[in-house]
């Protein structure tokens, strides 16, 4: 796929996953904000279309720096069907399900007072896939994790360099956990607790996308976000929730 359309795709992408981020932020007012909201923009649908414009500027931007970055990097692998990429894919999303839903149950619920019960959604779902598994994965992943390792190239003068990548792959994964940080405040507000689960639930995982990236490509980093909410809202959360 031409650069071009890397980003056309992520531009829609992104238009798509908005959608569905708006509508669940506008399933979520309550009658007082929805009162301020009408006053101040008269309408909430211009929640769904302010989400919509926001995510497919910022997919489009990254899929621009990734386009450019990721060749100058190593990282633009094309897409190989590989039963070993897609083992590799899967068995990190089966970690990182248990590292996100294990602490989750056995840790925070109880310090942060979480429902004992899972309740599935499938806007939520929906979202988790298009704007988890795919829309961060060319945010953090092509987009930032490969203009980072271009950088560290520049300056230690070496593109060879595995520290380079790793590197790339925990700074990237450090934003992607700290990116999650005002979704918290809103549901927890900041506690020492709440910042450790936000942190610790998501950067371990996003080593487990970069590294997917680096040693399999973009598709193969997507599938096993995928794969990491699949396993988790369909198996491990309804389990762990659900079973007294």
């Amino acid at each position: 796929m031409s650069a071009v359309k890397k980003v056309i795709a992520a531009l829609i992408l992104g238009l798509a996953a908005g959608a569905i981020l708006g509508a669940q932020q506008v399933m979520t007012l309550t009658p007082e904000m929805e009162s301020q909201i009408a006053a101040q923009l008269g309408s909430k649908k211009v929640i769904v279309i302010i989400a919509m414009l926001q995510t497919a500027v910022m997919a489009g931007i990254a899929a621009i720096i990734g386009a450019w970055a990721s060749p100058r990097v190593s990282l633009n692998k094309p897409f190989i069907y590989s039963r070993k990429s897609i083992a590799a894919a899967v068995v990190i999303g089966l970690l990182s399900a248990g590292l996100i839903a294990i602490p989750e149950k056995l840790v925070f619920a109880e310090a942060l007072e979480l429902e004992e019960k899972f309740e599935f959604s499938w806007l939520y779902f929906l979202g988790s896939l298009l704007y988890g598994g795919i829309i961060e994965e060319v945010l953090l992943r092509y987009g930032l994790m490969s203009l980072i390792i271009w950088i560290a190239g520049r300056m230690v003068k070496s593109r060879d360099n595995a520290g380079i990548y790793i590197a790339g792959i925990v700074i990237a994964a450090l934003i992607f956990a700290a990116g999650h940080l005002p979704a918290t405040a809103q549901t927890f507000g900041l506690t020492t607790v709440s910042v450790i689960r936000t942190l610790l639930l998501n950067f371990f995982p996003g080593i487990g996308f970069g590294y997917l990236y680096w040693k399999h490509g973009l598709a193969y980093a997507m599938l096993g976000h995928i794969s990491t909410h699949v396993i988790n809202q369909l198996i491990l959360l309804p389990v762990l929730f659900n079973l007294n």
